[in-house]
């Protein structure tokens, strides 16, 4: 069950998040109705647990995680995923057309796992014991690090820096707050899964497929 359903798409407000929430854990009911709990993988958010508590951006998926709160249910918390499609796709795709830039100084780490991994991670989740797992790539890169190596890929040109504040009025606030945040995926290692894949050699062939 992926908590995160149906895809936020800014801008995205506080408004949008609690509609979200309550759609999320409608879904997580319907599922928890229908299946047992020891079968059931959910794929939630990093951004649930984090130095300064949950980001907004995370509510729907806490939202879905409570259904199946002392159930024998698998969670898997993953962070901003890069593949063919998805959110990164989107920024990539911004930077080429010079409509994005980097939200405040940029100093900010944003942890990343491979669409690859993200689906070996759930399919490994499924023979584990139940309990909230979170699965992250290591040595991840700050905002500005990430905007720069995608540019230099394709051989577009650097972004400057907008201020948080215009940001939000394209975005919405809660997007931008989960781009400020300096992300740590908290959550126990999923058991015998380890990473294979690495934001500094796929990201550029993930983003042109």
């Amino acid at each position: 069950f992926h908590a995160g359903q149906p895809r936020m798409v800014p801008p995205l407000r506080r408004r949008h998040i609690r509609r979200l929430s309550s759609e999320a854990e409608a879904g997580a009911r319907a599922v928890a109705s229908a299946a047992s709990p020891d079968a059931t993988v959910v794929l939630a958010s990093c951004a649930i647990a984090g130095p300064r508590g949950p980001l907004a951006i995370a509510a729907p998926a806490r939202a879905a995680e409570g259904v199946f709160a002392g159930a024998d249910a698998r969670v898997v918390r993953l962070p901003w995923a890069y593949g063919s499609s998805g959110f990164i796709k989107d920024v990539a795709r911004g930077l080429s057309l010079q409509r994005i830039r980097v939200v405040g100084p940029g100093t900010n780490r944003i942890q990343l796992i491979g669409a690859r991994d993200a689906a070996m991670a759930l399919i490994a989740a499924a023979t584990a014991p139940p309990g909230a797992y979170a699965v992250a790539e290591e040595g991840a890169p700050t905002q500005v690090e990430l905007v720069h190596h995608i540019c230099a890929s394709r051989r577009a040109p650097r972004p400057d820096h907008l201020p948080p504040r215009m940001a939000s009025l394209s975005m919405g606030g809660v997007v931008v707050e989960a781009l400020l945040a300096d992300q740590r995926a908290e959550g126990a290692p999923l058991p015998g899964f380890h990473v294979r894949q690495s934001w500094r050699e796929d990201l550029l062939e993930t983003l042109t497929a």
